[in-house]
């Protein structure tokens, strides 16, 4: 049997090409075992690089030295393997609940945000400009994975989002400290929804505040505001 040809040069042009790849729905890096078959699990593993020889189906699997998966890798200390991935094409159907990220910067937060969204059943997630990269590392190290069951949207604007919604009948609910309901008294309405989340320190931009349906807020005994990643999640259980 062949021994398998091994990458040591971190000349190599597939090196260089790993190293610019620039993250976007069709191609990005994954780092670490979990990230991988993850990737894989979903159908969405293109390629692999690896310090040993592993298996995952059909995928094909580039083995590499430590020094050039170190090379290609922006981890501190990498787990001897990453894989490129992909995101499915977008459907033209949305969910009935939707998440909005109006620039939320920190990739610690967007993670835990899209983790907590699998999980409470929004599938659906618009990125708005200024928001952390969702297929950057430190993101999708946060996300646990949680990037390959999402459908993302990317917005450039608040107006190109609510013409978005609005053309299908979503009702905008933006959060804030200020002129907002109480979360318990929030009225029901049976009209599909998209939730807003703003900025760590300025919070939703003004567009989307004067434009919302409704504004909320969570009451709280004592803090001011919390985290937007502990509000986002109370205010998903929520609705």
């Amino acid at each position: 049997m062949n021994t398998p040809v091994r990458i040591t040069s971190k000349a190599n042009p597939l090196v260089k090409r790993l190293c610019a790849l620039s993250p976007s729905p069709k191609a990005f890096l994954v780092e670490g075992f979990h990230m991988v078959e993850e990737a894989h699990r979903f159908g969405l593993l293109d390629e692999v690089i690896s310090v040993k020889e592993v298996t995952y189906g059909k995928v094909p699997v580039t083995l590499v030295s430590e020094d050039v998966l170190r090379k290609i890798s922006s981890m501190k200390n990498p787990e001897g393997i990453l894989g490129v991935a992909h995101l499915p094409s977008l459907e033209d159907t949305l969910g009935e609940k939707v998440l909005v990220l109006d620039r939320v910067q920190d990739p610690g937060n967007v993670g835990t945000l899209l983790r907590t969204a699998i999980s409470f059943g929004y599938k659906d997630i618009v990125f708005m400009d200024g928001t952390a990269n969702p297929l950057g590392n430190k993101v999708l190290s946060a996300s646990q994975g949680a990037i390959f069951q999402i459908r993302p949207r990317f917005f450039s604007s608040p107006l190109e989002a609510l013409n978005f919604f609005s053309s299908r009948g979503y009702r905008v609910i933006a959060s804030s400290l200020r002129d907002a309901l109480p979360l318990k008294e929030l009225p029901r309405d049976e009209r599909p929804f998209a939730l807003i989340l703003g900025n760590e320190g300025k919070g939703v931009c003004g567009d989307f505040l004067q434009k919302a349906d409704v504004k909320v807020r969570i009451e709280m005994d004592a803090m001011e505001s919390l985290n937007v990643a502990i509000a986002g999640g109370i205010l998903m259980y929520q609705l």
